[in-house]
Order: structure tokens, then C-alpha cells, then sequence
């Protein structure tokens, strides 16, 4: 049986109110009354835990045309799981309100924004969820409402509202308490980091790695292993495994392909699945008298080979009508083929982040042929689809997969000196989305610029074409690009970025 106990108080009295009202049962599961004393692990079998991970999950439905992926097959997984080892838990590893391409569809006159992923995760049967950044792409009430609608609690160890006070329904820890059929009992306990890279006014972010390791410290006494949820970069879990020795496992998220290793003197497990749950990531652990945690993983590829739940895919299929009618009332039409390719475009981060690319190259090229304007720029963390398109039919979904953030292309005028600052801070911004693609721009061996074949002038004035994002001082480094620089002149707003780039696809493959 699995229940759970309230949070360590805090000396806050706002804090111990919000923590003493979410002491709730892992969902499915009874509550505990009070605050159990475990009793000794002496004698017995050990005691088995199973946790099931997935993390970065924008779609609700299968993707690859229905072979990869999709959450009724998790839950699937979920159910075979249960029915081998009751003691099994489903985390998720943040990202998942947005970016999503359902999720931008208007419907009733308002944005989806994650309603659908919350509604379908719960039919998926998630016991514990920590923040990923993007949770925070959406705006406060959205936010809090899709924080309502969840049957989870989340783990925020490092994350407020403004004011310093837990959001609703969240916790900085959570205890599970594992009893076995001899009565015999283990506490597993839970904290949950987020990355501060998504800044809002009303949240408030304290360092990750110094807030985990105060909670650890909190609970340490009080628990036989500790999972640490983490939406954080790999470089950070593996700091974290070398210096929280505390540590059973690191369930991680925000990088988009899965990650196994090793590290600590404990050599603590830092794990994380495929996002879209193309992957899951299973570990098994074992507790038994007097012994450290064991602790056993496998990735599991997710693929039409797992039958799907027939709840979920209802649920998720009923969403997708609706997002479906959404986006054909915004002037999309989903199902509808734009051209056809006769080459890949891949739109994976790893690569989208690091090296110029086919796909970048071609929605450069878009921005600067809307206007036949001198450059086009656009930072390549706006592709969100994480996905290779093979070659055939793209179609509107596809775009709007590729670019759910959508945004207007604007024109602008930028002075040379500027234009060449933000080339190079684009290339200094290489492995994060704020690493740019650009059409009609060049650079030869020893980094000086051209702009058409010509070297760059900084004396001069360039109109460039980009996004209305990338103007307005948000992205990683680049503050400075925002209205009011004096070498920067908005000239015109134009149409939606997809339907700029649905032209240049055209353009270059034909009709379909």
C-alpha cells in the first residue's frame, strides 16, 4: 500500500497552512492519518518500489503517423507495471502545459493552453510532477487554473508565486510510505528542482541546487531513499549526483533525448526518457534491512509493439477534436497538405541548436522573401517540434507542431553595428535556443560578416526581417535587441510565422 505524509513545517505560517492542506494520497491510494512511525525493516522479503518516468511530453497522441509515442500507451505500461509491483509510481519530469500545438487552439473563445495535456495526463494516472520552464510560457490565470485541474501534486522545492508562498497544490517534498503485507514499511521521499530560465513576475525562482540540497537536509532523517525530480540541465543533475550524496535517483527532464549515467560516490543513477514518450524510463528499487536503496533501470521505446488504453485515447482523442475545430476557426486547416518534400527536415534540438540546418535555412529564407528584405533572422529555439519531418506531405498540423509559439514576423530597420553584435551573439548563444539561423548572411574564416555577398558595413542600415520574440529583448543575451535601442526601427508587422513559412515551402516544393 502506498500513502503519504505532510511535508516537514516550515516556520512560515502561510507555508505550514498550504502544506497541512495538501496532505492527500498518492491518487489511487488511501491517506495517511497523522505521521506514521515506520517500523523496523527487520526479516521478510525486501521491499520493491517501481517508478515509471516520462518527461517533455507536448502531444497527447501518438506520433510518426501513430507508431511512436502517445500517452494511452504509457498508461498501458502503467497498468503492467501495477499489476506486477503495486508499489508503482508514474513522474513526470516538467514541460508539458506548453508548448504544445493543440494547446494554441482557441476554444470558447479562450487558448487551450495545456487544458488538454492535464486532462489526458490524469486519465494516464501521473502520481507526481515537477515544473518544467515552459510551464511558466503561460500566463498567470491559465497557470493556476491548469494547477486546479490536476489530479497530481507537484513538487516545487525551488519555486513561488512572487510573494515567497507556495502555488496551489504544490509541495517542496513529498513522502510516499511503502507498507508490505508483514506490516513492515519504507518511506521514499521526493523533491523537485525547475531551471530558472522562463522569468515571470509572478514566480519567483531560488537557486535549484542550493534549495534541493536544504530540503535533502530537511528529509534525509525521514525517508530510506530520495528521488530527486529535476528540470534541469545534465550538466546540473550531475552536479548534483557528485555533491548531494543523499541522492537514490535523479529523474530528470528539459533535454529532449534520453540520458543515462552514472555519478557521485554513490554512483547515484541520473535518468531521463525521450520526450514525447517516444521512451520511459523504468527503475526498480529495492530497500532492505540496514542496506542502501538498489537501484535497477531500463529504457522502454515506446511504439505501436504497446497496445493503446482505450480510456486515454478517448480522452485524448476527444481534445484533439476539439483542438482540431480550434485551429480551422483560427484560419488553419489541419489536415491539410502544404507541399510535399522530397528530402528530411530535421527539427531536433540537439541538432537545431548547435549547426545551421536545412529546416533553419528555410524559415530564414521565409522571413527575409516576405519582404525581399536584406537579411532574415530567427532564433532557432522557436522550432519546438524536436522531430525529424521525412520526406512527403507536410501539413498544416506539422507547422504549427514546428512553430506552436506562432508570433508575427515584423519587419525592422538595424543599423550595421547592431546587426553585427547580434550575429555574434548568436553564435555565442550555440547550444541554446537562443542560437540564431539567418538567410543572406555570411562569414569567412576569419569571422568578418557579409550581408549579400558584401561585407558587412556596420555604418550602414540593413532591413532585416525576423520575429516579433526576437525584437522584444526576451531571448537568452540578447536583452539589448529590444524596442527602444537606438539602432533598431520597427517598420512593419506582418502575417503569422507559419503561414510565412507555408509560402517558402511552396515556393521551394511545388504545390502538393
Amino acid at each position: 500500500m502506498i500513502t503519504t505524509v505532510p511535508p516537514v513545517a516550515r516556520s512560515m505560517t502561510s507555508h505550514l497552512w498550504i502544506l497541512l492542506a495538501l496532505v492527500s494520497p498518492i491518487q489511487g491510494c488511501a491517506p495517511t492519518t497523522g505521521t506514521p512511525t515506520p517500523l523496523p525493516l527487520t526479516g521478510g522479503e525486501p521491499i520493491r518500489v517501481t517508478l515509471l518516468h516520462i518527461n517533455d511530453v507536448y502531444e497527447i497522441t501518438p506520433l510518426d503517423q501513430g507508431r511512436s509515442g502517445g500517452l494511452s500507451r504509457i498508461a498501458t505500461l502503467r497498468h503492467r507495471l501495477l499489476a506486477d509491483n503495486p508499489n508503482t509510481l508514474l513522474t513526470l519530469g516538467g514541460d508539458f502545459f506548453s508548448p504544445s500545438a493543440v494547446g494554441t487552439a482557441l476554444v470558447d473563445g479562450a487558448r487551450l493552453a495545456g487544458r488538454q495535456m492535464v486532462a489526458t495526463l490524469n486519465a494516464t494516472g501521473v502520481n507526481l510532477a515537477v515544473f518544467g520552464n515552459h510551464e511558466f510560457d503561460l500566463r498567470e490565470p491559465e497557470f493556476l487554473s491548469r494547477l486546479g485541474e490536476s489530479r497530481f501534486p507537484y513538487l516545487a522545492t525551488n519555486v513561488t508565486d512572487a510573494n515567497g508562498d507556495l502555488f496551489p497544490g504544490t509541495v517542496p517534498h513529498r513522502i510516499v510510505t511503502i507498507t508490505a503485507p508483514d506490516r513492515r514499511t519504507v518511506r521514499i521521499g521526493f523533491v523537485g528542482a525547475t531551471i530558472r530560465s522562463n522569468s515571470r513576475d509572478w514566480v519567483r525562482y531560488t537557486d535549484p541546487d542550493s534549495a534541493l540540497r536544504h530540503e535533502v537536509t530537511l528529509i534525509r532523517d525521514s525517508a530510506d531513499a530520495i528521488v530527486a525530480l529535476t528540470h534541469l540541465p545534465i550538466a546540473t543533475d550531475l552536479h548534483l549526483a557528485e555533491t548531494v550524496p543523499e541522492l537514490t535517483v535523479i529523474l530528470g527532464g528539459h533535454e529532449h533525448d534520453n540520458q543515462a549515467y552514472r555519478r557521485g560516490p554513490h554512483f547515484t543513477p541520473v535518468l531521463k526518457a525521450d520526450a514525447n514518450a517516444r521512451s520511459a524510463v523504468i527503475v526498480h528499487l529495492t530497500l532492505s534491512p540496514g542496506a542502501p536503496a538498489h537501484v535497477s533501470y531500463e529504457l522502454v521505446v515506446v511504439t505501436d509493439s504497446i497496445p493503446e488504453d482505450p480510456v486515454v485515447r478517448a480522452e485524448a482523442n476527444q481534445w484533439m477534436t476539439l483542438g482540431t475545430a480550434g485551429m480551422r476557426a483560427s484560419g488553419f486547416e489541419p489536415d491539410r497538405v502544404v507541399t510535399r518534400t522530397t528530402v528530411p527536415l530535421d527539427g531536433r534540438e540537439a541538432v537545431m541548436r548547435t549547426r545551421p540546418t536545412l529546416l533553419g535555412a528555410i524559415v530564414a529564407s521565409a522571413l527575409r522573401h516576405e519582404t525581399n528584405a536584406d537579411v532574415g533572422l530567427f532564433n532557432t529555439g522557436s522550432i519546438r517540434i524536436d522531430d525529424v519531418l521525412p520526406p512527403g506531405p507536410i501539413t498544416e498540423y506539422d507547422l504549427i507542431r514546428l512553430l506552436p509559439f506562432g508570433g508575427h514576423v515584423v519587419e525592422v530597420e538595424m543599423t550595421g553595428s547592431l546587426l553585427s553584435r547580434v550575429l555574434a551573439t548568436g553564435e555565442s548563444n550555440r547550444g541554446t535556443g537562443g542560437y540564431l539561423a539567418w538567410d543572406n548572411v555570411g562569414r569567412d574564416s576569419s569571422g568578418q560578416w557579409s550581408v549579400g555577398g558584401a561585407p558587412l558595413d556596420t555604418t550602414h542600415t540593413y532591413r532585416v526581417v525576423t520575429t516579433d520574440y526576437l525584437v522584444s529583448g526576451a531571448e537568452r543575451n540578447l536583452g539589448y535587441l529590444a524596442p527602444g535601442h537606438p539602432g533598431l526601427r520597427l517598420l512593419r508587422e506582418l502575417r503569422d510565422i507559419r503561414q510565412v513559412v507555408m509560402t517558402e515551402l511552396r515556393r521551394r516544393y511545388g504545390l502538393p
